[in-house]
């Protein structure tokens, strides 16, 4: 087998996971965390590895021993052919600019969250003079379902079905085969858009929780997120849906799967609606507090809702249920997440029509 080394960005459930059951499958693995969240990686660091348990990729459990565990950047990357950047999106730029002066020509960087990170990323890339160098990819959703205390992780579910592209789109190089060497569910579709706008990672957070947002936030100081969803949040969800396909395929994204339809094919769940799938099934246990609530919706309003109903604007594509979703959780968070959430410039998408759009996701900047 070839001697493959893959960095994981992140130590957190996600992070810890990713790191682990790669490493059972025989690859070396160095685990990066920031140094100010050295506590993430502390016990990881003192036993040199991480316990894994619970459905793995690998069909493995059992202690997984990590090539690096490190705050160092350059440490952590430079000698890794695949970088895979695992962490919420608030700091998935965090992450890029510590590694970004240590990357070499033909090194592969996978965001696991997407949420645009790839075009994100574009200016640092062209200012460092090695867009097109790097290869810098984008998967709609983390391969799993999983919890972390200390050095144990243990994974709950796996994903059925990930999808990925690279940015640009037209991007060949071995990220495909590095990415398939793991994870075989891994699908390449045409490009970032439909990374970002098939379904998968941001759909039901935001809408599931309206509902129920007086019980997790005053009463109980959170939920079961999952277990609590009603028929109510489904509708919103299936409303959601509708606006975002009508965006996707104004970019001639040939997006059309539901939430429901998605679920089930990443997890196998199934029931009248989403959150009849959602409370029948393992997601439906994980009580999540309030102070992580919050960030679920600044990461899922900010990093989705908000770019898409930008980017209907932008396109004549009407997204009243998107655009009220973020203005009901502004004034119930008091938050302002319009001016906190991406814009079409921080997207580099910014005057660009459709057409101009589609071109830009599948050759870049300056095609």
């Amino acid at each position: 087998m070839v001697d493959y080394v893959f960095t994981v960005c992140g130590a957190g459930r996600a992070g810890a996971a990713i790191a682990a059951d790669i490493a059972l499958m025989g690859h070396k693995v160095n685990l990066y965390e920031l140094e100010q969240f050295k506590q993430q990686i502390n016990p990881i660091i003192e036993h040199g590895g991480i316990e894994l348990s619970g459905r793995s990729q690998s069909g493995r459990n059992g202690f997984a021993k990590l090539n690096k565990i490190t705050t160092n950047p350059e440490e952590a990357v430079e000698d890794a052919d695949l970088i895979i950047i695992s962490s919420p999106a608030f700091s998935h730029n965090i992450f890029f600019e510590y590694v970004l002066p240590y990357l070499k020509p033909g090194q592969c960087v996978l965001v696991t969250t997407g949420y645009w990170a790839s075009l994100r990323f574009t200016d640092k890339l062209k200012k460092s003079g090695k867009f097109g160098k790097i290869v810098v990819a984008e998967s709609n959703i983390m391969p799993y379902l999983s919890d972390k205390d200390g050095y144990h992780s243990h994974i709950l579910n796996l994903k059925r079905e990930i999808v990925f592209s690279p940015f640009p789109g037209t991007t060949e190089g071995r990220l495909a085969s590095l990415l398939k060497l793991v994870y075989p569910q891994m699908r390449r579709v045409p490009n970032i858009l439909y990374t970002n706008l098939e379904c998968g990672n941001p759909s039901v957070h935001a809408t599931f929780l309206l509902p129920v947002a007086g019980l997790a936030f005053d009463r109980y100081r959170g939920c079961k997120l999952y277990g609590e969803a009603t028929s109510c949040g489904a509708r919103l969800v299936e409303a959601f849906d509708k606006e975002r396909v009508k965006v996707a395929n104004a970019l001639d994204c040939k997006v059309t799967e539901t939430e429901l339809e998605a679920v089930k094919k990443q997890y196998g769940y199934e029931g009248k609606d989403a959150a009849e799938a959602y409370r029948k099934s393992v997601h439906a246990d994980r009580f999540i507090p309030a102070e992580r609530l919050k960030a679920i919706l600044m990461e899922d309003l900010g990093y989705f809702y908000v770019p898409l109903s930008r980017l209907g604007s932008s396109l004549g594509v009407p997204t009243p249920v998107t655009s009220g979703i973020v203005e009901v959780w502004g004034a119930i968070q008091e938050v302002n997440y319009w001016e906190k959430g991406l814009t079409l410039k921080d997207l580099g998408l910014e005057g660009l029509n459709a057409n101009q759009i589609i071109k830009y996701v599948n050759f870049g900047p300056d095609s």
